[in-house]
Formats: structure tokens, sequence, C-alpha cells
């Protein structure tokens, strides 16, 4: 009888070792096609990214021509032009950083709320500055520095379009405590 009952208990526990190990393997095989899911939408995602730097630097080097041409405001334009780059260097690594949170902390704790925080102040500057080319745009004498600002504005436009709808996608999804994290990475 107490044999009976080992051979059972013996079975029971070799059952249950051999169904948690295909359980486990089943699960890395999730986690491996997540992974690579993960994987390939960052890839594009840093595509965008490198669009986004690439057309930034090409406005900033289009405005440095005009403020070359340009003496007295040239030299606002120029700062301002310096700024953008920076900022969106800093914008562009954020991004990284909130794109690059694996899944499942994700579900835990949200997307990177404060890099978001971040991003988005960035962003409000790099508004401001786009209002003060605005403003230098109309004391620019010459119609063509004019129509070349103001197509390097319009592409700073679009880029903080594409970087306010990728903070937008990031944020999207639920989380188990997110809320808690993000009432944190506000103050």
């Amino acid at each position: 009888m107490n044999s009976k009952i080992l051979v059972a208990s013996l079975l029971a526990v070799a059952f249950l070792f051999v169904g948690s190990i295909y359980v486990n393997a089943g699960m890395q095989n999730q986690q491996q096609k997540q992974g690579e899911d993960q994987q390939i939408q960052n890839n594009g995602k840093n595509g965008n990214l490198t669009q986004r730097r690439s057309q930034v630097a090409n406005a900033v080097q289009e405005m440095l021509q005009v403020a070359e041409r340009n003496g007295g405001i040239g030299e606002q334009i120029r700062t301002i032009a310096q700024n953008q780059n920076q900022n969106q260097e800093k914008i562009e690594d954020s991004l990284t950083k909130v794109q690059k949170r694996n899944t499942f902390t994700r579900f835990i704790v949200g997307p990177n709320y404060g890099e978001i925080n971040n991003t988005q102040k960035i962003l409000e500057q790099n508004r401001q500055h786009i209002e003060q080319l605005n403003q230098i745009k109309d004391q620019i004498i010459d119609q063509v520095d004019q129509q070349q600002l103001l197509e390097q504005i319009q592409a700073l436009e679009q880029t903080n379009l594409e970087v306010e709808s990728s903070l937008g996608e990031a944020q999207k999804g639920f989380s188990l405590l997110g809320w808690l994290f993000k009432a944190f990475s506000r103050q």
C-alpha cells in the first residue's frame, strides 16, 4: 500500500515537473517571439528616429546658410538653429529610451513617463523657437531667404508632429501600476 502511494506520488511529481517544463518552454517561445516582434518594431522606429534627425540636421544647415546671408538677424537664426539641433538629439535619445522599455516592464509600470515628460518639455522649447523663427522670417528682406526659412520652419513643425505622435503611441496600452508612476513622474 505504501509503495503504491509512493509510486503514485512520484508519478504525480513527474507529471507536474514535465508539465512545468512544457509550460516554461511554451512561455520562452512566446517571449522569444514577442522579443523578435519588438525588435522588428524598434527597427522601424529607429529608422524614423534617424530620418527625423536627418531632417532636422538638413533644416539647421539651410537655416545657417540663411543666417550667413542676413547680417544682424542672422545671429539669432544661427542660435535658434543650433538649439533646435541640440534639442532634436535630446528628443531622439529620450524616445529611444521610451521605446526600449520591454513589454513586461511596460505592462507592470507603464511607459517611461520621466523621459516622456522630458521630451514634452523639449518639444515646448522647440515650439517657442519656431515661433521666434516665424517672427524673424518677417524681418528678412530677401524673398528667397524668407521662403527658404519658411520651408525649414515647416520641416521643423512636421518633425515635432511626428515626435508627438510617437509619444502618443508610447503612452497607449494597459499597465497595472502605470497610473501611479505617471503621478510620481509629474512631481
